[in-house]
């Protein structure tokens, strides 16, 4: 896997958080150029001469502040991916996230604009309610555009790797100034610890440097199947998964350990579990 490529929502190779926010910024500075001209235009009629400082201010100010909600982005198509039996819960789950980001922005964008050009500490209530009947659709639809291109990169990415076989089945880590080769059939579990990944195997623990989510990228994700944005299991090892009133659930594995199961993951995590149990 290309060190440039991280993982997002179990896909094989796509881009990092950083890299996506680096991709809205120019989505959204290229939206907000493509206004530009209408409103130099309406300077122009109205006799004044366009300031291009400012409006670069604006159009880098549009791309930050649009860029800045990206991971949310990220978070909706992750923790709820069109696909699957929940497919329509969870589309219905991203167009609220949607519609509640829009308004956000065009406020926060008031705010910003009081006190950047007009030197005051808030925008009158004229100003919102005008930008949000202005702008909180269209804001709308550039969202959705965005998040489906993010969906959509990823599946594309997806289905240009191979689907099995190209999984890794060891992982060389430098412990101490040596290099140890791990099996990682021996792997039960997996917690993330920052940029350190502890792989729990069957006779020691092993520190792995790289990101929860590069190192799913890494995994067959139908042998190792996350639980938790702290827990990936190997499915072979799971014994017995207890619900819990909240939602979520108490895993545990062959080797006593019990982890906990977050609600957010429970659909994927029972498919995954039936493939494996199905291909074993």
């Amino acid at each position: 896997m290309s060190p440039a490529l991280k993982p997002f929502f179990g896909s094989p190779t796509v881009l990092s958080t950083g890299q996506w926010i680096v991709v809205a910024f120019v989505y959204w500075t290229l939206f907000m150029g493509a206004l530009a001209p209408g409103n130099i235009a309406d300077e122009l009629a109205a006799g004044m001469a366009p300031n291009w400082a400012l409006e670069l201010i604006r159009l880098a100010g549009a791309g930050l502040l649009g860029a800045s909600v990206t991971p949310l982005l990220l978070a909706l198509a992750q923790r709820f991916p069109p696909t699957g039996p929940s497919r329509w819960r969870n589309i219905a789950v991203q167009a609220l996230g949607v519609a509640g980001l829009a308004p956000v922005l065009v406020l926060v964008s008031c705010f910003l604009a009081a006190w950047a050009f007009s030197r005051r500490l808030a925008p009158t209530w004229a100003e919102v309610t005008g930008q949000l009947m202005s702008n909180a659709v269209l804001l709308m639809f550039c969202l959705s555009l965005l998040l489906a291109v993010i969906q959509g990169v990823s599946w594309a990415l997806s289905a240009r790797s191979p689907a099995r076989g190209g999984w890794a089945d060891r992982l060389t880590i430098g412990e101490r100034g040596r290099l140890r080769v791990v099996d990682l059939k021996t792997i039960e579990w997996i917690e993330s610890q920052g940029n350190y990944q502890a792989l729990h195997a069957q006779d020691a623990v092993h520190l792995y440097r790289e990101t929860s989510k590069g190192l799913e990228a890494m995994l067959d994700p139908v042998r190792f199947v996350r639980i938790h944005r702290r827990f990936i299991v190997a499915a072979d090892q799971v014994r017995e998964v207890e619900p819990l009133p909240n939602g979520d659930a108490i895993v545990r594995l062959a080797s006593g350990v019990e982890l906990r199961q977050s609600r957010h993951h429970r659909g994927p995590f029972r498919a995954r579990l039936l493939e494996a149990r199905a291909r074993a």
